[in-house]
């Protein structure tokens, strides 16, 4: 079958998310037209996964909804450990501002979800800290929008330096 080569498997080790599990295939089953997600998902469980999923009753199984939620409460993540991991992650070298971007939002939803403010605080905080010092010296950095954050940061990441305050314009997004 095709379809089990773009799903992997899960086993419940804590090595892979179980909530970007779930959503991977989710998206694979809408593409590949199967509305039945229960009947897929245990043809991917293995190990401790799949002995979670065995203590459904049958008619547990049947319901996507009820697996999905049965493997949420035995793999997900802490609250206050993803909470954690959201406010302590920082850009790695090389990483790409998008990539970083999007692993705080990833964490953010998994606690619930946090302001756009607050979503862009996190980011800046989390770059190097030249440029952290950099966007924070703009003048109307707190009117910029986190897209327009973003843009600045891969801006200023582009050449991997931090331009002089003679080549800046503070205050305004790069265009």
């Amino acid at each position: 079958m095709e379809i089990m080569k773009l799903i992997s498997e899960f086993n419940g080790s804590g090595k892979q998310s179980v909530v970007e599990w779930l959503e991977k295939l989710e998206l694979v089953c809408k593409l590949r037209g199967i509305a039945d997600v229960a009947s897929v998902v245990p043809l991917r469980l293995t190990d401790g996964a799949f002995a979670v999923y065995l203590q459904l009753s049958r008619s547990e199984r049947k319901t996507a909804s009820k697996v999905k939620k049965t493997l949420l409460a035995a793999f997900a993540v802490d609250f206050c450990v993803v909470y954690e991991q959201f406010v302590n992650r920082r850009l790695r070298k090389g990483e790409s501002p998008d990539v970083y971007l999007a692993e705080l939002r990833c964490l953010a939803s998994l606690f619930g979800g946090v302001s756009g403010q607050a979503m862009a605080c996190v980011f800046v905080a989390g770059l190097p800290e030249d440029v952290y010092q950099f966007l924070r010296a703009g003048s109307r950095r707190e009117a910029l929008k986190l897209d327009q954050i973003l843009s600045w940061a891969q801006t200023v990441l582009k050449d991997d330096g931090v331009p002089s305050r003679s080549e800046a314009c503070f205050g305004a997004a790069p265009n």
